[in-house]
């Protein structure tokens, strides 16, 4: 695999990414998606000088041009057509984990619609910023990003939190046809939620908090809180051995389950059970599900799915350190917007051209050299993203091409000049 053979790769699929009708909106689709793989950050100015490294001047041009752009052309449909290329990847194995994070911008007072949000990474204090959701699907090894937008409060077409969940969900629902499993955490398992989820027929594991009650399936009596329901009610136990990355060892739990319903009513032929997964010296966990084959197999399944949810809290992670997703200077909320459109379908180029669904890849191997870590990656780590955007972004600067060369090939009947070494 070369230097040429990789570029060959990355303009193949950033082609099929950006193809739209308008020259100039395709030729700054293509730029910006590229700058962002250079530079690693969404500041425009940044991703400028990573275009045109050697010339400040055409740097600064490229700048206002990216600046311009952002305000006037919508990229969301662009980012819509790559999302239904990439749910199209899911299958009914599929777990698709949703999570909603927040961008802060502490002194970003003259943003357009910023509204208060609770910073996760700094015990929830409440800061000015903007709130967005991440979804990323999980087959077998492969990552597969599904969802990263950005909404406000503050906004006049906000309409309420659920809204702005459902929206996105609803979206993968319908274009994948109900396909894979969605596993949330606490947070979700609020009845409009559960009902709209049930109502559609789409197979979840929520994590439920502890001010949930529940009935019993088949007796009309009084309700339970969760740790009751399963004491008298449970109709599923058994034991199993778990691996939990987080404490390196194995941790023996008990699984119990019940059928059972919620206090709201609900029309949906596909039964709730709620999982309980407790063990001596962790924490005990509760879920609440629809899947229709609950025996103890599955019941340690149910707990992996779940417990494999870090993978989107890395994901979200990696984006917000390795492409400085705090960083932006654009303050108008349609540009804003527009960036993380960008920066979606930025990640979508990422995770196709590395192949993560290989357990080799010529293409990830090349990508590993350049990236210029120091220490190894071990056997059993499977997050590689951060070596491999290092890498990409190292390979994209050894292609010394100029850059309309390299999006825009010279026509085959173009004429060139020629200063008389050849005729």
């Amino acid at each position: 695999m070369t230097l040429k053979e990789i570029n060959a790769n990355i303009t193949s699929y950033i082609k099929v990414f950006t193809k739209v009708k308008s020259k100039v909106f395709s030729k700054f689709l293509r730029d910006a998606i590229k700058g962002i793989l250079l530079s690693k950050s969404v500041s425009v100015a940044d991703m400028a000088r990573s275009l045109e490294p050697t010339s400040p001047t055409v740097a600064r041009y490229i700048y206002k041009r990216l600046d311009r752009n952002l305000g006037e052309h919508d990229v969301s449909l662009v980012k819509e057509r790559v999302q239904a290329m990439q749910i199209g990847l899911l299958d009914e194995e599929t777990f698709i984990y949703f999570d909603p994070t927040d961008v802060v911008k502490k002194y970003g007072a003259e943003f357009e619609a910023i509204a208060p949000v609770a910073d996760g990474s700094d015990e929830r204090k409440i800061k000015l910023g903007y709130h967005v959701n991440a979804c990323v699907g999980l087959k077998g090894n492969e990552i597969i990003p599904l969802e990263f937008n950005l909404y406000s409060s503050a906004e006049e077409s906000f309409d309420s939190e659920n809204q702005e969940w459902l929206y996105p969900i609803d979206n993968i629902i319908h274009r994948s046809k109900r396909c894979g499993v969605f596993v949330m955490d606490r947070g979700f398992d609020r009845f409009a939620i559960i009902r709209h989820l049930q109502e559609l027929s789409v197979k979840f594991i929520i994590r439920m908090k502890e001010n949930r009650h529940y009935m019993p399936i088949g007796l009309d009596c009084r309700s339970y809180k969760r740790q009751e329901i399963i004491e008298h009610f449970s109709t599923v136990r058994t034991k199993a051995l778990i691996d939990v990355r987080r404490k390196k060892k194995l941790v023996k739990k008990l699984f119990t389950a019940a059928p059972v319903n919620l206090l709201e009513k609900i029309d949906s032929d596909k039964p709730l059970t709620l999982v309980c997964a407790k063990s001596a010296n962790l924490m005990t966990l509760y879920f609440l599900t629809n899947l229709e084959e609950i025996n103890p197999e599955s019941l340690a399944n149910i707990l992996e799915a779940y417990l494999n949810r870090w993978k989107v809290e890395e994901f979200i992670r990696f984006v917000k350190q390795e492409y400085k997703l705090e960083d932006f200077k654009v303050r108008t909320i349609v540009r804003i917007k527009n960036l993380f459109c960008l920066l979606f379908i930025a990640l979508v180029v990422l995770t196709r051209v590395s192949e993560l669904d290989t357990t080799f890849s010529k293409v990830k191997a090349m990508l590993i050299k350049y990236s210029k870590r120091v220490f190894k990656i071990p056997q059993k780590m499977r997050f590689f993203l951060y070596t491999l955007a290092d890498g990409l972004s190292e390979v994209l600067k050894k292609i010394t091409k100029p850059l309309l060369q390299l999006w825009a090939p010279q026509h085959k009947y173009q004429l060139s000049l020629n200063f008389g070494d050849k005729p």
